[in-house]
């Protein structure tokens, strides 16, 4: 029995460095700009996120982002991506995205959700073999009954882990 654990430990703590090579987190920063009718501010965008990547053209990612203040109501929304990349020549590669964003969207009177699926793309550079850094869009959408539109333009940092 104690062989039985001890080799399982062993290939747990020889196999978790690998696949965590594919693992990343990030951090994102950039202007939302929206469909809002008589909302013309663009506010700053914040978010996190982090992401596995299974092979050079398919991963995942989650993440949270302050949408802003849209006429002073707060926006924000949580997202689970799947990403198909096109690797181009290395460092640089761009990628699709297709979320799943359920927005909160405080309002007088009341808290408005909305949860549907929204586009991106962005751009990749990696910097080093821990390290990139991305250029992306990505919509998001506001607002139960009326849906609007918030489109995010943002620069990001990422660390592989």
């Amino acid at each position: 029995m104690n062989k039985i654990a001890l080799f399982a430990l062993l290939a747990v703590s020889i196999a978790l460095p690998a696949a965590a090579g594919d693992m990343y987190a990030g951090i994102k920063y950039g202007k939302s700009r929206n469909s809002i009718p008589s909302v013309t501010n663009s506010p700053s965008a914040f978010g996190i996120f982090g992401g596995y990547t299974i092979n050079p053209y398919f991963g995942f990612e989650a993440g949270y982002i302050d949408l802003g203040n849209f006429g002073g109501n707060k926006a924000t929304a949580t997202d689970f991506s799947a990403l198909l990349f096109y690797p181009g020549d290395e460092p640089f590669s761009m990628y699709a995205k297709l979320s799943y964003a359920s927005s909160a969207w405080n309002v007088p009177g009341k808290m408005q959700n909305n949860s549907s699926f929204t586009p991106g793309l962005g751009f990749r550079y990696n910097t080093s073999a821990s390290t990139a850094l991305i250029i992306a869009w990505d919509r998001y959408m506001l607002g139960n009954p009326n849906v609007y539109n918030v489109d995010v333009f943002y620069l990001a940092g990422i660390y592989r882990f």
